[in-house]
């Protein structure tokens, strides 16, 4: 399965769905074929907004039109897919804390994490199989992140490799991307999930201010997450 089993929903309902989502997703974006629709595909996953909530699928991502990296790039994954390409989502360890950049005005909170570094995670990004190569698609960050000094890869044309958002060690490319990532986190501590889980809550809540429009490293949402106690 692509996609989380919500309770009230059978499964080929999921797959249905998410079809759907997908298919009205690329009507919108790829508009070409061959490598123009590639390159399309691409950066429409891209430009989707990074968020890293509770529901992670890809379904989910496209409902609500944001989205962290697994989702994204099944997403990106499956629309190669549609458009006739093999490309897989590969699963790579990496320290994703020490790939962000410093910001000035980056939130306290944040700015230590990215400082200490140390947050271990299982980063994804597609591998499209192309005239006897493997080119590495990394479409975590969108544009609007470009002047923080966040890997964008807003100039991929279709050919070579671009920048991967956090670079790291391969270490497995299935399927089921998602029940096999879960297999993986759950082999770190339990102090590591832990630090994992309040990161990627601080970077979400910091990039959500911004996307909502408030002063660069706008402390709305992340003052509501630390006033909560998580």
């Amino acid at each position: 399965m692509l996609i989380s089993k919500p309770a009230d929903l059978a499964p080929a309902a999921l797959v249905a769905a998410y079809d759907s989502e997908r298919a009205a997703f690329r009507a919108r974006h790829v508009s070409g074929s061959g490598i123009a629709g590639v390159v399309q595909a691409f950066h429409a996953v891209r430009n989707m907004p990074y968020f890293s909530g509770p529901d992670r699928t890809p379904l989910a991502a496209l409902h609500n039109g944001r989205g962290a990296c697994t989702a994204k790039h099944l997403i990106l994954r499956d629309l190669l897919r549609d458009l006739g390409y093999d490309a897989q989502v590969e699963l790579v360890a990496c320290d994703f804390a020490a790939a962000v950049p410093l910001v000035p005005g980056m939130p306290e909170a944040l700015r230590g994490f990215v400082q200490d570094a140390g947050v271990r995670d299982m980063h994804c990004w597609v591998r499209l199989h192309l005239d006897g190569q493997g080119l590495l698609l990394d479409a975590t960050w969108p544009d609007s992140l470009a002047a923080q000094g966040f890997a964008v890869n807003a100039d991929w044309a279709g050919a070579g490799d671009t920048r991967p958002a956090a670079p790291g060690e391969r270490r497995d490319a299935p399927e089921d991307v998602l029940a096999r990532k879960a297999e993986l986190l759950a082999e770190l501590a339990p102090e590591e999930i832990q630090r994992r889980r309040a990161f990627l809550e601080v970077l979400s809540a910091w990039l959500e201010d911004m996307a909502g429009g408030r002063e660069r490293g706008g402390r709305g949402n992340l003052d509501r997450l630390l006033s909560s106690g998580n």
